[in-house]
């Protein structure tokens, strides 16, 4: 069995519902989020991972909304030893974990070199319906034209790991039924188990939906079909 298991994908994108249903599964996530008014079954991370994923982005001059343009990031010590104890946190608790944070997208490479054996899972949603529910939320409303760009940033960086790592990616914007029996898939690959029932999911998680009278930026077309041929 692996000991963690790292959910890969973009900000209002299916993370925190992908993760709620695998928790169903068997994964163990610890101390998470608690419901909010924009995430209504909370948004299973961890809040030290979070913070120290953000402060180590703007360490390097970066933020969730404004990714570092370089893979190199620079890290201090004390960075190394909150991510350390984040992970001794976990080996008290039973195995697989589970890490869930959009800016693992841009992070991962830090978290390597301190945890032990892993593996991966990724979610994806339509360029349109992430860049509505973006320009949705009060709190930190992006403009449209931007939430395509974050789209596309944190997108590239799915579909790179995809190609360097392997592992399985599910499309949120799949029919209910269809997106759960994926998910039931997905656990059985993870070796979790799937046998149990998973009353995590909530069509009501769902937002947005595709906006087809939004015209969408040609990269960010071409990435999404890319994306669905390598979708389980």
């Amino acid at each position: 069995m692996n000991d963690f298991i790292i959910v890969f994908g973009m900000h209002r994108s299916g993370t925190s519902c992908l993760t709620g249903c695998l928790k169903n599964y068997g994964l163990t996530l610890g101390d998470v989020s608690n419901p909010s008014k924009y995430n209504q079954k909370g948004n299973q991370e961890k809040k030290e991972v979070f913070r120290l994923n953000e402060d180590l982005l703007n360490f390097n001059s970066g933020s969730w909304d404004s990714p570092p343009k370089s893979d190199l990031l620079n890290v201090k010590e004390e960075f190394a030893t909150r991510r350390d104890n984040i992970i001794d946190g976990f080996k008290l608790l039973e195995k697989p974990w589970g890490i869930k944070d959009p800016r693992m997208l841009f992070t991962y490479p830090f978290w390597e070199t301190g945890l032990s054996k892993h593996v991966f899972v990724g979610t994806f949603r339509h360029p349109t319906a992430v860049a509505s529910s973006l320009a949705a939320r009060k709190n930190i409303a992006v403009p449209i034209t931007k939430g395509f760009d974050l789209w596309y940033q944190y997108n590239q960086k799915l579909l790179a790991y995809y190609h360097q790592l392997g592992f399985p990616i599910i499309n949120f914007d799949l029919p209910n039924n269809e997106y759960l029996e994926k998910v039931k898939k997905i656990a059985r690959l993870l070796s979790l188990d799937n046998t149990t029932q998973c009353d995590f999911f909530d069509p009501g998680l769902k937002h947005q939906s595709i906006d087809k009278n939004l015209n969408i930026p040609n990269r960010c077309q071409l990435l999404y079909e890319k994306l669905l041929d390598i979708s389980i």
